[in-house]
């Protein structure tokens, strides 16, 4: 019975020491010596003083962050936001202990009691915990002294965007992590040595991609001192598909309708006018919806070039079309076009007196058939091919003096001629007023020099 009762306690004792190897990294409570410490006060543990280094070198703090999310990235207030989890190791002396594995913490009182970094986020607006359901941190203690301290954490980063190349750009923004209080003699930041920046592999945004991250640092001196400092830069690209489907597309498809007015007729000036302002008002309206989305920058975009050009080729069509049109109304017009001869007060007193004799309704034809029969001693006839018109105005008329007994046979044969190209009813009313009378029928080929005899028509 009693070797039985010993075998029975040395299995027990065997499996306490399997068991305690096995959960050797297991978390355990704090301590209550530990406990103890941090309430002893300043004597015995100061939170507001950096752990003691050997040989006076600065504690060390190393970084690594995880990716979570990353959304929204606002060309108009440049800035993007950010959910990380962000892990800080350090090492405190002062709080190691015999534990067989490490301390957990997750009370925030006794985390608002232990020293730890007081990093910051230089260009975040805006930074914050999760509280939801519990606090979001861990603060784990190995039995060295060596802490690591893990929280979740979301901010809006400022980003200076470069958008000369927009919407076909790729941008650089950073993170920048330093400490507010302690210089580089008393902490020093920087990151961890094996993959200090991961991410979710499944992080999609509507605007940009990852393309990559790259850890770096940016130690700066200031008046006060020179402060540790690291950074995270995410390198990111612009997705184009809704830029192309939204801007270019339509503004390339409104420049190929303004092409159309080419195969309109030239004269339909109309038509061509309404589609080339159309077309440029439609144009202004795409540029100035893309620009609403941007912020007032003072250099050109790649999209102001691109409308640019698109309201450069619209203008072009107008400018085309008004050229056109005024060449094209140039070759149609007459290059000679008729100019009306002075008239002579003797020509301009006798149309006044055939209006009082009750001839007003002398039609044009006749009235040019009398312009042209103005004698005063010299008879203006067109050369052979020339109309009286284009004679006079490029005066080239045959000039010929007569005196007044040969007057009358020239006067007679060129109204002969002139009679010859006159209708029938034309040709017997101007011999009735001619002669100073009305006949019934009158032959056209009839030559009208006995008519002048009578006198009682006298071209002036």
């Amino acid at each position: 019975m009693r070797s039985r009762t010993t075998f029975i306690t040395l299995a027990h004792l065997l499996l306490l020491s399997i068991t305690k190897r096995c959960f050797a990294t297991r978390s355990e409570p704090v301590p209550l010596y530990m406990d103890d410490l941090l309430n002893a006060g300043r004597q015995m543990y100061d939170k507001q003083s950096p752990p003691v280094q050997e040989a006076d070198q600065p504690t060390r703090v190393r970084l690594a962050m995880y990716i979570e999310g990353m959304s929204s990235f606002r060309t108009q207030t440049m800035d993007f936001q950010l959910d990380v989890y962000f892990q800080q190791f350090w090492k405190d002396p002062r709080l190691a202990h015999n534990e067989t594995g490490r301390v957990l913490i997750r009370d925030k009182d006794v985390l608002r009691k232990m020293w730890h970094p007081d990093v910051y986020f230089a260009n975040a607006r805006i930074a914050e915990f999760h509280q939801v359901t519990q606090p979001n941190f861990l603060l784990w203690i190995e039995p060295d002294g060596s802490i690591l301290y893990d929280t979740r954490i979301s901010m809006v980063v400022v980003c200076t965007l470069n958008l000369e190349k927009w919407p076909l750009d790729s941008q650089r923004c950073h993170l920048r992590i330093l400490s507010y209080a302690y210089t580089t003699d008393q902490l020093q930041i920087e990151w961890v040595n094996e993959t200090p920046i991961t991410r979710n592999p499944h992080i999609a945004m509507s605007d940009m991609h990852i393309v990559d991250l790259f850890p770096g640092s940016c130690d700066g001196n200031y008046s006060t001192g020179t402060w540790s400092c690291v950074t995270a830069e995410f390198f990111v690209q612009r997705e184009v598909t809704h830029h192309v489907m939204q801007s270019y597309v339509p503004t390339t498809l409104i420049v190929v309708i303004s092409w159309f007015s080419f195969w309109l007729d030239v004269e339909a000036v109309p038509a061509r006018v309404s589609l080339a302002i159309t077309t440029l008002l439609t144009l202004s309206t795409q540029a100035n919806a893309a620009r609403m989305a941007l912020p007032e920058v003072s250099y050109m975009k790649a999209i102001d070039v691109w409308m640019g050009a698109c309201m450069m080729f619209v203008f072009g069509v107008m400018i085309e079309f008004t050229i056109v049109n005024y060449v094209q109304r140039q070759a149609t017009s007459d290059p000679a076009a008729p100019k009306k001869r002075p008239e002579s007060f003797a020509y301009r007193a006798h149309k006044v007196l055939q209006r009082f004799r009750g001839k007003e309704h002398r039609t044009l034809e006749e009235e040019d058939l009398m312009d042209h029969v103005i004698f005063n001693g010299t008879l203006y006839d067109a050369l052979p091919g020339k109309t009286m018109d284009a004679a006079h105005d490029n005066n080239v008329f045959r000039v010929m003096k007569v005196d007044s007994d040969a007057s009358f046979e020239l006067r007679s044969n060129y109204i002969n001629e002139v009679w010859k190209e006159k209708p029938f009813d034309k040709a017997e009313r101007l011999v009735g007023e001619l002669g100073g009378k009305r006949q019934a029928r009158v032959d056209p080929q009839t030559n009208v020099a006995n008519l002048l005899q009578d006198r009682q028509w006298c071209p002036l």
